[in-house]
């Protein structure tokens, strides 16, 4: 969104130091969107014109001139997020998809293991999350990491940044991934297969905008694992650390973000509420839908 373009060239940034870490053979492909739907914002009333973040978020992407980057603009009038995103950027050469949030902290070398980790694993539908500090109760604790573990869930809002990149960049045990029995993650720094993200939990034709993919995905991997016994995993990348930047005294909900008071934001439904509301639908769908596509 045009008020995260500050947070997304930081992560530019860092993807660009990804391919130096690669091995030659391996090759990146990085998708990228501004959302500029006036069916969220109402451009003739807000105080900066599109054509500002136009040229900041071209600016911001020159620093991908070694990596295959797609530039892609939404400047439409129809509700679009990352729910249309990740249907458009499916491709029949990608092996692996890993997504990234804008406001996510993470160290480069993370992509590396990431990527590194996937090569070695033979499941045929599967994901890798990295580890995270402590959350807000015990059903987060499989993906977090050992320094945090003992902390109390009740202030895990309070979590200084700085402390979580300290211990991330000063770790000395080595990454390795391992195999969990559960299925737990929230979509901020995750490496799809193929046939996970294309195959066993597609984005529906008709979904628009942003939803609960990752809460929708957790029913399916569980009712495809232990209903129907489908080959499919979660395995975590330990010692790798990834959390939310905007934490404690820096959280967006005490220190929006200067851009939006120069947006003129348009009223639509709540489109998690919406999401939610259907879950059940959309589960029956992916049902039929696999046992006719032979995946169950």
């Amino acid at each position: 969104m045009p008020w995260e373009l500050d947070d997304a060239s930081n992560v530019f940034n860092k993807i660009a130091i990804v391919k130096k870490y690669l091995s030659p053979d391996d090759q990146l492909t990085i998708d990228t969107c501004l959302n500029l739907s006036s069916y969220i914002i109402d451009w003739d009333k807000s105080i900066i014109p599109k054509e500002f973040y136009i040229n900041k978020y071209n600016y911001i992407s020159k620093v991908f001139y070694e990596i295959n980057h797609k530039c892609n603009i939404y400047d439409k009038n129809e509700l679009y997020g990352h729910l249309d995103f990740q249907r458009e950027v499916q491709d029949s050469n990608i092996d692996y998809y890993i997504q990234i949030c804008s406001d996510v902290y993470f160290h480069p070398h993370t992509i590396f293991y990431l990527i590194e980790s996937a090569k070695k694993i033979t499941t045929k539908y599967f994901l890798i999350t990295p580890e995270i500090p402590k959350l807000w109760d015990q059903t987060w604790d499989i993906l977090t990491n050992k320094n945090f573990i003992n902390e109390p869930y009740e202030t895990w809002e309070n979590r200084n940044i700085n402390e979580i990149i300290y211990i991330s960049e000063t770790m000395n045990e080595s990454p390795y991934f391992e195999k969990i029995n559960q299925f737990k993650w929230a979509g901020w720094l995750d490496l799809y297969n193929k046939n996970f993200h294309d195959t066993l939990i597609p984005c529906h034709p008709d979904w628009h905008g942003y939803g609960p993919w990752d809460f929708y995905g957790l029913h399916v991997c569980n009712i495809a694992k232990y209903n129907f016994n489908v080959d499919v995993s979660q395995y975590v990348l330990r010692n790798q650390i990834i959390f939310d930047k905007d934490i404690g005294i820096f959280q967006n909900k005490k220190n929006p973000s200067v851009y939006k008071k120069y947006l003129s934001l348009n009223t639509i439904p709540n489109q998690r509420v919406e999401f939610e509301s259907k879950m059940e639908q959309y589960i029956r769908i992916w049902h039929e839908n696999s046992k006719r596509n032979n995946i169950l």
